[in-house]
């Protein structure tokens, strides 16, 4: 028995310095001090190169938080634009487009069906570039839906009476928001007579806008219709995913950069700004400036509960900024900024941030 009892006291105390109960391992001594020294590799040896995989960038400090004590609530929910539609047909002036809340990869399979049931000849189709051109369609005169109908003669033979003809170009073109589409049409029409030069210069402006925006209702009927048949994901569209508006770290934040004309952004800006709740005090177009009032919780579209939950940090009213717009060449650029700078404090600039998102994920 003896022998025995002494052999159960061995086995437990092996396992126990297998376990580590017994005092630290070697290894464990070294995670705790820190990290080790790296290895020298002797001279006469091939050194080679070490690419460090997960290095670790250096942290501006941009906003000034650095030894600031914050405290932090529950975290705002992701922003999303939830009273857009999937499709819908925008206008800015005398511009139109369809709005499609789905990616270009999706919407051009269902754009060449269109032209492809309607039985219109087509002269050029690039996928890569996201545009399709017509040939000239034989079409009678008159009202938008007259011509429309004259020209749906899907498998009845066009009449000869017809003394116009039409051509469409089509641009299929990633939209501001993330993971949308935007198709745009253009119409241009003369008479048959005068058919001798086919070499069109499209201008951007259609030549009837009553046609032009037939056809694009028309098109966004139809995706709309064929949207519950399943996938249908094109390869070579699918490279043509960026979006309009990019978000550019800078050393005094993040700022918003826009690929349109100022009309189509300042637009834009004043939609998001509407869509997300923020108060807009006062607007300078002149100057390009929207003054708002905005923090977290006043103009959280989150429902009642969270409300109730985040009561006790509720400050009293927003606070005051700038969303200044600057119109360059090809873009034009988005910055916030805070409205008295004499009164800033460490939470201004979080909110400074928390506004460019909000602007961003609301554009459409």
């Amino acid at each position: 028995m003896k022998s025995f009892h002494l052999a159960c006291v061995l086995i437990f105390l092996s396992s126990c310095g297998s376990l580590g109960w017994l005092g630290k391992s070697e290894e464990q001594e070294k995670l705790e001090t820190g990290a080790s020294s790296p290895t020298v590799i002797p001279q006469g040896l091939d050194k080679p190169e070490f690419n460090d995989p997960m290095p670790i960038p250096e942290i501006r400090d941009y906003r000034g938080l650095a030894n600031s004590e914050i405290e932090l609530g529950l975290p705002d929910a992701l922003a999303t634009n939830f009273g857009v539609e999937q499709i819908l047909i925008r206008r800015l002036g005398d511009s139109r487009w369809v709005f499609l809340d789905l990616p270009v990869a999706t919407v051009w399979p269902r754009v060449l069906l269109f032209w492809e049931e309607m039985e219109f000849p087509l002269s050029r189709l690039d996928g890569r570039s996201g545009l399709i051109e017509t040939d000239w369609i034989a079409g009678i005169d008159g009202d938008s839906d007259g011509i429309y109908e004259s020209l749906n003669a899907i498998r009845k033979p066009r009449s000869e009476g017809y003394l116009y003809e039409y051509r469409f170009k089509v641009r299929v073109e990633s939209g501001v928001r993330s993971g949308s589409t935007e198709i745009y049409v253009e119409e241009a029409n003369r008479l048959r007579e005068a058919s001798v030069d086919d070499n069109l210069v499209w201008d951007g402006v259609s030549d009837n806008q009553d046609l032009e925006a037939k056809m694009l209702s028309s098109l966004a009927y139809y995706i709309g219709e064929r949207i519950a048949e399943g996938p249908s994901i094109s390869l070579v569209a699918a490279t043509r995913q960026e979006s309009k508006v990019d978000a550019l770290i800078e050393a005094d934040g993040t700022v918003l950069e826009y690929k349109l004309d100022f009309n189509r952004t300042w637009a834009t800006v004043g939609r998001a700004l509407e869509d997300a709740g923020v108060e807009v005090v006062d607007r300078d177009r002149s100057a390009a400036i929207y003054y708002v009032s905005y923090s977290s919780i006043e103009n959280s579209k989150a429902g009642f509960m969270r409300r109730l939950l985040k009561s006790e940090n509720k400050t009293e009213g927003g606070r005051p900024f700038r969303v200044v717009l600057s119109p360059s060449t090809n873009t034009v650029r988005v910055d916030v900024a805070v409205g008295d700078a004499s009164d800033q404090e460490p939470e201004d600039l979080v909110l400074r941030e928390r506004l460019v998102k909000l602007i961003k994920e609301y554009s459409t």
